[in-house]
């Protein structure tokens, strides 16, 4: 299974791609939400994809409503991993379709990827608040 991971943190970047591999998937990095979504239309097709909200080029909001209007890619599912707490956020990625909002300050690599598995498992995933 392909797993799209768009964080502009290299060590976290590193770390969950890392652990991806080491539980059996297969893992594309991008650094930005430009990068990403060019990945997610090209490289795909992907099972889930991970996306950091905060990045210099390309923001994970401007790739939700930009994944949201593309028919190839639309229902890929995504969970965000980021420091935004804030509900206004949280409600907006939410409105943009994502399947689970989780807090990096809250969970570790391990918490990350167990959510990943639970929402490609068709389980529910966390919402932070």
């Amino acid at each position: 299974m392909k797993v799209l991971v768009v964080e502009d943190d290299e060590p976290i970047l590193q770390a969950i791609t890392f652990k991806l591999i080491k539980e059996g998937f297969e893992v594309e990095g991008a650094a930005d939400g430009v990068i990403g979504l060019e990945k997610l239309e090209n490289e795909g097709p992907f099972a889930v994809v991970l996306l950091d909200l905060r990045m210099p080029k390309g923001d994970g909001f401007q790739f939700l409503e930009a994944k949201k209007k593309n028919e190839k890619v639309k229902d890929v599912p995504v969970i965000v991993f980021t420091n935004l707490s804030q509900r206004e956020f949280v409600d907006r990625a939410i409105e943009l379709g994502v399947k689970g909002y989780l807090v990096k300050a809250y969970h570790g690599v391990q918490e990350i990827v167990d959510e990943m598995k639970k929402c490609l498992e068709g389980g529910s995933t966390k919402i932070d608040y």
